[in-house]
């Protein structure tokens, strides 16, 4: 473990990509590998990409290697050198909340998870993910073929919780008689990234009448646009815009702006301007979206579209609330 800290110290220092000036060494931790999951980290790595290209900040990603101690790895990545670290992913709320009394010089983000504001030196930046889900719960509810959806998550937690709670919303906002199908990928972190998983639990969602399936999990939610390919039915897309992986099968995708939480976060730390404490992005900040494109414009008729449509202007003015998951 030692070692892999050490060498991880001399990649930091000896990149052939300098670091900018004043000592701003900001490095992004994630799960998974460095592939791209055409998802939650796809739209990461847009937002880091973004502010390289615009502004000339240079950083680091430090993938999480399976079968990794996260808490090690983490103090490692802070005992390295890095003055920002920006946690993507509300696994890293434990952890971080453990060190970043440890180590006052590194500003830590947590990006999708709420640390509690003690801490001068860390920041939350929050997404009001049921506003999404709302609105794509609208576009299923109006155009489910049957009076049934689906809903797969990645994990049963309170982040895809909100999730599933939000589309449900928005289905019944447009459909009052619908019906919700419900399942999860696991109950580890390796949920986010098993797409045959998730497909055999979308094919069997379809099988029980859903008529269209919403997956909010990561990387595995792949499996259920393809399982809805294959079987003719339809999915709604998560994180990025996936209309055009599977066109005429997807019928809209919730948008949620990661790119925009990690830009902004990179920005600020270059530029002096983060701050600590907890930061909300909805809608209203359009951090939050559906997506109609050349791919599903077919798929989505305009009294569809003005509903979404109105349905925002309403969120946005505070005439719609959407509820917020609360644990028991």
């Amino acid at each position: 473990m030692r070692s892999f800290f050490v060498s991880f110290f001399f990649l930091l220092m000896a990149s052939s990509v300098a670091f900018a000036a004043d000592d701003f060494r900001p490095v992004i931790i994630y799960e998974g590998n460095d592939n791209d999951d055409k998802s939650f980290i796809d739209m990461m790595k847009k937002g880091a990409q973004r502010a390289h290209t615009e502004v000339g900040i240079e950083y680091q990603e430090a993938p999480l290697p399976d079968g990794n101690d996260r808490l090690s790895f983490i103090r490692g990545v802070a005992e390295s050198g890095a003055s920002h670290i920006i946690a993507v992913g509300f696994q890293n709320v434990v952890p971080v909340l453990a060190l970043a009394e440890q180590f006052p010089e590194v500003k830590f983000t947590v990006i999708d998870g709420i640390v509690p504001p003690l801490f001068s030196n860390v920041q939350s930046i929050v997404f009001k993910d049921q506003e999404g889900a709302f609105l794509v719960g609208i576009v299923a509810g109006e155009l489910s073929p049957t009076n049934k959806i689906g809903f797969i998550g990645g994990m049963d937690v309170p982040l895809i919780n909100n999730f599933a709670l939000g589309f449900l919303q928005g289905a019944t906002y447009a459909n009052p008689d619908i019906e919700l199908l419900r399942d999860t990928v696991g109950d580890t972190p390796a949920a986010w990234s098993n797409p045959e998983r998730a497909k055999t639990l979308a094919k069997r969602q379809f099988n029980n009448g859903a008529g269209v399936i919403f997956a909010a999990a990561g990387g595995s939610s792949f499996g259920v646009l393809e399982a809805a390919e294959e079987m003719g039915r339809y999915a709604i897309g998560v994180d990025t815009n996936q209309n055009g992986l599977f066109p005429g099968t997807v019928l809209t995708s919730m948008v949620k702006r990661v790119d925009k939480a990690v830009y902004e976060t990179l920005t600020n730390g270059f530029s002096g301007r983060w701050e600590p404490g907890i930061k909300y992005l909805g809608i209203r900040e359009n951090a939050l979206d559906y997506a109609v494109d050349i791919h599903n414009k077919n798929l989505v008729n305009k009294k569809v579209i003005d509903k979404v449509e109105d349905a925002k202007d309403r969120i946005i003015r505070g005439l719609i609330v959407v509820e917020t998951y609360e644990p028991l």
